[in-house]
């Protein structure tokens, strides 16, 4: 009788720890001025997948499952343009001078769209479910997407034809970028797999593996050297681009991290959720947001795997796609709490 109650006792006291640990424990943040809130929009009424500024860092792009992506003024808020979908459109983008924007909704078209009037001027087929990313190459003249089709496909942006089809992958792609100089796409896809083709040739070049869940988010450095990837298991991972080999493993409190960007070339700031696997389930079912302050987004020294800041400001998890404006000095964070939020950068260089 006495070994059933002290048994009964140590499961009733596990079972108190792991809701402790789970909905209670708070994550450590660390205090910095190098990040600063400047803004904060609420133009969407549902989760804010990916926001992207325009070359002149005036306008911005956002979409997620609302029916209607934005493209709106940074400094106003004021929405100038809403894009309709049936469905939703998770993935936007500018090209590099700013005339277009491409979005990728759940039907599994890519869209292009007249910036100044608004207006439809394409839809690329070739893709079936959702379209997860949607990527201008830098000089404009491409753009590749990647969705729940297993495949990565790339157009040509005049013409609106298929240039290349990447069928390597085995499961979704989440992520598709090319690399500074535009000669190389990054791919990232649920087989926990980085893909590397050569975007002159149409050649697989490398499959880099090291995640050992699915890396959502990829971004090169600005001079090209390195490639941040980061996902599911809640790491960042820095290669070097000049081998593919693996430079570093960044891991803080994030139980997935959603979206990578660089600030400047030995910086990065990722967003995800810290939620963990009970909190997710009481969300998901009751609504519940728990108890702890949400550690939404992390900012790295590269060189020193040590965090400079953490960004507490969003009530909930950070979706993919993190932007940086074209002048370096400032961040766009989107967000399931249905806001945009910008952020100033200090003394970070």
């Amino acid at each position: 009788m006495r070994k059933r109650n002290i048994i009964l006792l140590l499961l009733v006291l596990g079972i108190i720890y792991f809701v402790y640990m789970q909905l209670f424990k708070q994550p450590t943040l660390v205090e910095g001025n190098y990040i600063k809130l400047k803004e904060s929009f609420s133009l969407h009424s549902g989760d804010v997948w990916e926001v992207k500024f325009a070359p002149n860092d005036t306008l911005m792009v956002s979409g997620g499952i609302d029916h209607n992506a934005k493209i709106w003024n940074r400094f106003t808020g004021e929405i100038l343009h809403n894009l309709p979908h049936e469905t939703g459109s998770p993935a936007v983008d500018f090209n590099p001078n700013g005339s277009l924007v491409a979005t990728g909704a759940y039907d599994g078209k890519v869209r292009l769209w007249d910036v100044n009037s608004g207006k439809l001027l394409k839809v690329l087929g070739g893709n079936e479910g959702v379209i997860w990313s949607v990527n201008f190459s830098p000089k404009g003249n491409l753009i590749a997407a990647g969705g729940d089709d297993d495949k990565v496909t790339i157009w040509n942006v005049k013409t609106g034809e298929i240039k290349f089809e990447f069928k390597e992958a085995s499961h979704n792609i989440w992520e598709v970028v090319f690399n500074p100089s535009g000669n190389y796409l990054a791919a990232s896809g649920s087989d926990n797999a980085i893909r590397i083709y050569d975007v002159r040739t149409g050649k697989l070049i490398k499959t880099i593996l090291g995640h050992s869940m699915v890396p959502l988010s990829l971004n090169f450095s600005p001079n090209g050297e390195l490639l941040a990837s980061a996902g599911d298991d809640k790491t960042v991972k820095i290669w070097d681009t000049s081998n593919w080999e693996l430079l570093h493993t960044l891991q803080g409190e994030n139980e997935a991290i959603h979206s990578v960007v660089f600030i400047g070339n030995n910086k990065v700031l990722t967003g995800g959720t810290d939620k963990k696997m009970l909190g997710e389930l009481l969300e998901y079912h009751f609504g519940f947001k728990g108890y702890t302050i949400p550690i939404a987004a992390t900012l790295w020294d590269i060189n020193n795997e040590t965090i400079l800041q953490t960004i507490t400001e969003h009530t909930d998890d950070i979706g993919l796609g993190i932007d940086i404006s074209s002048d370096g000095e400032f961040i766009a964070t989107p967000s399931k709490d249905k806001t945009v939020k910008i952020w100033e950068l200090r003394n970070i260089q």
